[in-house]
């Protein structure tokens, strides 16, 4: 009996160590990675300066875009997060050209296609339960890059040109994470993103401000 007694008792204690263990362990995933769609609405009109007096008014508007995220999770709440996201915009139709005054507009098509890229870091929070659902916040700074190229061939000329540049972003919000299997979570996302890059019919510099949703896998 008292065998049976001590051996019950060096049981109990080897219990609270290895739940212990268990738990720190599984209690949330050291990585995750996120990939999915991108919804960033309407943008400001900009107007694209590509030199040699050729301006063209258009904007980085886009309902078909990707975004792309990495989070190392220092705790259970707490994490740094490495975001990328991509517009893709599309212009196409007739322009006027000029090659020399007095002014006698030739028409032919053209293309313009503008190009935004976020590359952002910050800190996430998230709000783990025992639920399927986890909501999160992040704050988010870093650069925004974008790029246009025009495009216009015809019987008056062919031209080829593109413009570019770079400036201070950042991104604020949050969303919701729908645990589906162990390693898969259903998320979406709603975040304000305000970037300083584009130009006026001035060329100074203006802010683009815009709201980005964003629904796809968080892999963990």
């Amino acid at each position: 009996m008292r065998r049976l007694i001590l051996g019950v008792l060096l049981m109990s204690c080897g219990v609270p160590p290895a739940l212990a263990q268990s738990i720190t362990t599984e209690s949330y995933p050291k990585f995750e990675v996120f990939g999915g769609y991108l919804d960033s609405g309407e943008f400001p009109y900009n107007v694209f300066h590509f030199g040699q007096g050729t301006t063209l008014e258009s904007d980085f508007g886009t309902h078909h875009g990707l975004e792309a995220s990495l989070i190392r999770n220092l705790n259970r709440y707490f994490g740094l997060k490495g975001d990328f996201s991509a517009h893709f915009h599309h212009d196409h139709g007739p322009v006027n050209v000029c090659l020399q005054a007095p002014c006698s507009p030739m028409t032919q098509t053209a293309d313009l296609n503008p190009k935004l890229f976020n590359f952002l870091g910050g800190p996430e929070i998230k709000k783990r339960n025992h639920t399927r659902f986890t909501p999160f916040a992040h704050a988010l700074f870093g650069v925004a890059h974008t790029t246009a190229t025009f495009k216009t061939a015809g019987s008056a000329i062919n031209l080829s040109i593109k413009t570019s540049e770079t400036g201070f972003a950042m991104a604020f919000g949050g969303g919701l994470d729908l645990h589906l299997t162990r390693r898969y979570s259903f998320r979406t996302s709603l975040d304000y993103n305000p970037k300083w890059v584009g130009r006026d019919e001035n060329g100074l510099r203006q802010s683009q401000n815009d709201l980005r949703l964003s629904v796809g896998v968080l892999f963990h």
